[in-house]
C-alpha cells in the first residue's frame, strides 16, 4: 500500500512538470518551409478570379475590373476582415434547408409537449397524464 502511494505521488509530481502539447494540422507549405505571405488583397483577388465566382458576378452585371479596383482601394484591415469572413463561411450552406429544419424542430417540440400534456396544439395526440 505504501509503495503504491509513493509511486502514485511520483507519477503525479512528474506529470505536473511536463509541458502540455497541442496537435494541429500542418500544411504542406509549413512542412516544406515555404513562406505563406499572401496578402489579404491577393487572396480576395484569387477568390474572385475563380471561374464560378466570376461567372456569378457576370450574371449579376458586375464587371471584374470594378471589383479589382475596389479591392485595390481597400485598406489592409478591411481586406483581411473580408478574407477571414470568406474563409469562415460554411461551404454550400442552404437557407431553405435551415428553415425546413427549424420547422421540423418546432413540430417535434410541440408534439412532445402535447404528449406530455403541457400544451394542446394537435388534435391527434393524447396526453399521457390522467386528468
Amino acid at each position: 500500500m505504501k509503495i503504491s502511494k509513493l509511486l502514485l505521488s511520483f507519477v503525479l509530481s512528474v506529470s505536473l512538470f511536463t509541458q502540455v502539447l497541442s496537435a494541429q494540422m500542418a500544411s504542406t507549405g509549413v512542412v516544406l518551409g515555404e513562406s505563406d505571405t499572401v496578402s489579404s488583397k491577393e487572396k480576395l483577388v484569387q477568390i474572385l478570379s475563380r471561374e464560378d465566382v466570376a461567372q456569378r458576378f457576370e450574371e449579376m452585371g458586375v464587371d471584374s475590373k470594378i471589383i479589382e479596383a475596389r479591392i485595390a482601394s481597400m485598406t489592409n484591415e478591411e481586406a483581411s476582415k473580408m478574407a477571414l469572413q470568406i474563409e469562415t463561411l460554411p461551404a454550400g450552406a442552404d437557407a431553405g434547408m435551415s428553415i425546413v429544419g427549424a420547422i421540423v424542430f418546432i413540430f417535434i417540440v410541440l408534439l412532445i409537449t402535447d404528449i406530455l400534456g403541457v400544451t394542446k396544439v394537435f388534435n391527434f395526440t393524447k396526453p399521457i397524464t390522467n386528468n
